[in-house]
C-alpha cells in the first residue's frame, strides 16, 4: 500500500512539474527581445524602443501584480498574449532580474 502511495505522489510531483511554467524560459521567448536577457533593456529593440532597465521597483512587487500590471498595459499585449499561462512565471522571473 505504502509503494502505491509513494508511487502516486511522485507521479503527481512530476506531473505537476511539467505543467508548471518555466519563468526563465517564458522570459527568453516573449520579454527578452526588448528587455534583454539580464533585464537591462540592452537589446537593438529595447534601445530603439527606450525601454528602462527593469527596475527595484519591480524587484518590490508580487509576481501576481507585475502581470496585472503587463495586462493592462497595451504596448506589452502582444508578449501578455504569447505567454499566456506562462505570464507569471514569466513576471517572477522578472522580478528576480530587477533585485
Amino acid at each position: 500500500m505504502a509503494h502505491k502511495l509513494t508511487l502516486s505522489v511522485a507521479l503527481f510531483l512530476f506531473a505537476a512539474s511539467t505543467w508548471a511554467a518555466d519563468g526563465a524560459a517564458v522570459y527568453k521567448a516573449n520579454c527578452a527581445k526588448c528587455h534583454g536577457d539580464t533585464g537591462q533593456a540592452d537589446t537593438a529593440a529595447g534601445k530603439a524602443m527606450k525601454v528602462p532597465p527593469l527596475g527595484a521597483n519591480l524587484g518590490k512587487m508580487s509576481a501576481g501584480d507585475i502581470a496585472a500590471k503587463l495586462r493592462s498595459d497595451a504596448k506589452h499585449a502582444p508578449a501578455v498574449k504569447a505567454a499566456g499561462d506562462g505570464l507569471a512565471a514569466a513576471a517572477g522571473y522578472a522580478k528576480g532580474l530587477a533585485k
